[in-house]
């Protein structure tokens, strides 16, 4: 039994969430080009209106955010952007949405998460969810399938959409470049991103058993996990304001002369990448590093890893 209760824990995005990269790259281009209007939608992506990111100023209905950001529009000094999901495109987006502003000429920015699955209410499949073929025939289970399904991309097209761009959503320094292009540019119609990248959830529900049965052969595996260097970090913790992964958290300065605590990767890290990803875009401290955890190794790993060991034990001593 606890002591006391337990501190209040807000809704967040899952750990490696593809859909967290770029609500980090929207907080980053506002930063740039000043505040947005952002019509949210009901999915996953809602999460984003929570801290830390508290993005998004109104949420209508399924796949309603593009047709509800019309009634906004004209009172803005600026373009306003719409988000939505795959599942909410398909449900309500395309016809209420995106068929009305190419009608009426809207000068908007709409942006679909590409995820491949309406993720929020049990991954069901949807239209542009990956072939199981495709599933089973993947060489390496970690890969994103999003990108074979082209549906999506092919309706746009054939309605007529002009301004059409595709970015992967742990590029959060990509993500951001098209985001700011889409808010500048001088095309004047809707225009459209497609933010790739697959469900976390279920790319995990293919890499755990296939890690596994790898395993159980005696096979090679190479994990990989990031990690903060705890003598680099500053302790400012803008790192965490701008990712918000339940990963990364904080623990005590091991420096006695410090006060601050420092940024820490807990176990959990399932090897996304965006924290160092955002370390770069947003220039923070230099404290992130990546590392490949190998079981089942070679030979000569073995021995190069015991001669590093060595190596770095008698430089630590000297």
């Amino acid at each position: 039994v606890l002591g006391q209760a337990l501190p209040a824990r807000p809704p967040s995005f899952c750990i490696g969430c593809p859909e967290r990269p770029v609500f980090s790259a929207l907080k980053l281009v506002q930063q740039d080009i000043g505040e947005l209007h952002i019509a949210a939608d009901i999915g996953c992506h809602a999460l984003g209106t929570f801290e830390p990111f508290s993005t998004g100023h109104s949420i209508l209905g399924y796949g309603m955010s593009l047709a509800s950001r019309a009634g906004v529009s004209p009172m803005m000094q600026r373009r306003t952007l719409a988000i939505m999901g795959d599942g909410g495109f398909w449900h309500n987006g395309l016809l209420t949405g995106v068929q009305s502003a190419l009608f009426n000429g809207d000068d908007a920015v709409l942006l679909i998460f590409k995820n491949g699955y309406t993720s929020a209410t049990g991954t069901q499949d949807i239209i542009s969810t990956p072939a199981d073929a495709q599933k089973q025939a993947a060489s390496d289970k970690h890969t994103s399938l999003s990108h074979t399904n082209m549906t999506i991309e092919s309706t746009l097209q054939g309605l007529g959409v002009q301004w059409l761009k595709t970015v992967h959503t742990y590029e959060v320094a990509n993500v951001k470049a098209v985001l700011k292009e889409a808010f500048t540019s001088d095309f004047n119609g809707l225009k459209v991103i497609i933010a790739e990248g697959e469900c976390q959830l279920e790319r995990q529900r293919r890499i755990k058993p296939w890690v596994q049965s790898l395993l159980k052969k005696g096979k090679r595996v190479v994990r990989v996990k990031y990690g903060v260097d705890e003598d680099v970090c500053n302790g400012d913790h803008a790192c965490i304001r701008l990712s918000g992964c339940p990963t990364l958290t904080l623990k005590d300065n091991p420096d006695p002369l410090k006060v601050d605590p420092v940024a820490t990767v807990i176990d959990g890290c399932v090897g996304c990448g965006l924290c160092g990803e955002n370390a770069h875009a947003a220039t923070l401290c230099p404290s992130f590093y990546r590392a490949e955890i190998i079981q089942n190794p070679g030979l000569f790993e073995s021995l190069w890893a015991g001669l590093q060991t060595r190596l770095v034990r008698a430089m630590q001593t000297a």
